[in-house]
C-alpha cells in the first residue's frame, strides 16, 4: 500500500481505495429577519397592503362613511351572556321594586341598566320636548315581524307580560302591519325607574323567534 505524505504531515492512501469525494458545503442558514419578510409578502400577496384593522383617515370620516355601510360602527357592542345565566342573575330574574320605592334614575345608573337591555335606547318620552336625564325619558324597541297575525300576537304578548309586572307600558302598537314598537316609562313620576328597565329585560326573555322573518344566508365570495 502506498502513502502520501503532505503539508499536515497526515499520511493519505494514494492506492487501493478511491480518493473521499469533497464534503459538500452546508447551505446558508435562514435568518429569522429573512422568514418573517418572506411571510409578510405572502400576506400582501394574498390579502393586500391594508391587511387587518385600522383607525378611519380623516377624509374618510368627513365622508360620514359609517352612515352608509352595512353593520354597527358604533363601539357599543352587544355581549350575551349564556341563557341560563339570565334565569339566575340580571334583570330579567328579579322582581320589579315596590311602587313607593322607585325613584328617577341618574343618568349614570340609567346608561349602566340600559347596557344589560340590548336593542332598548333612550327617547323622549311621550308630551316631553327632551329626556334631560332621566326626566322626561322614555326606552323603546322595534322587532321586524313576519306580518300583522304576528304583530297582533307580539303586543299581546308584551301586554300580558307588563299586567303581570304590574307596570304598564307608555305604548306597544303595531306599525306598518309588520314592525312592533314599545316604549317604557313610569308615568306616575315622569321618566325612567328600575322598573322599566326590569320589563324591559323580562320583554327580552320572551321566545318570539316563531314571530321573526327568517334571516337570509348571506353568503361571502
Amino acid at each position: 500500500m502506498h502513502c502520501q505524505r503532505i503539508a499536515s504531515g497526515k499520511a493519505v492512501s494514494t492506492s487501493g481505495s478511491r480518493a473521499a469525494a469533497p464534503a459538500r458545503a452546508a447551505p446558508p442558514r435562514r435568518r429569522a429577519a429573512d422568514v418573517r419578510v418572506r411571510v409578510q409578502n405572502a400576506e400582501k400577496a394574498l390579502f393586500g397592503e391594508d391587511f387587518g384593522a385600522r383607525d378611519p383617515y380623516a377624509a374618510e370620516l368627513e365622508s360620514n362613511f359609517g352612515e352608509k355601510v352595512l353593520g354597527n360602527w358604533n363601539t357599543d357592542h352587544i355581549i350575551k351572556p349564556p341563557d341560563a345565566l339570565g334565569k339566575v342573575i340580571g334583570l330579567a330574574a328579579r322582581a320589579l321594586p315596590p311602587a313607593a320605592e322607585l325613584s328617577l334614575l341618574s343618568e349614570f345608573d340609567r346608561e349602566r341598566l340600559r347596557q344589560q337591555v340590548p336593542g332598548w335606547r333612550v327617547v323622549a318620552a311621550a308630551g316631553a320636548a327632551a329626556a334631560a336625564g332621566s326626566a322626561g325619558a322614555a326606552i323603546q324597541q322595534e322587532w321586524a315581524v313576519k306580518d300583522a297575525a304576528c304583530a297582533a300576537r307580539l303586543v299581546d304578548s308584551i301586554r300580558v307580560l307588563a299586567e303581570e309586572q304590574g307596570h304598564a307600558p307608555e305604548s306597544v302598537e303595531s306599525v306598518g302591519g309588520t314592525t312592533v314598537v314599545a316604549r317604557l316609562s313610569t308615568a306616575a313620576l315622569g321618566g325612567l325607574t328600575e322598573a322599566d328597565f326590569i320589563v324591559a329585560a323580562k320583554i327580552n326573555s320572551l321566545d318570539i323567534k316563531e314571530l321573526l322573518p327568517q334571516r337570509k344566508q348571506r353568503f361571502w365570495a
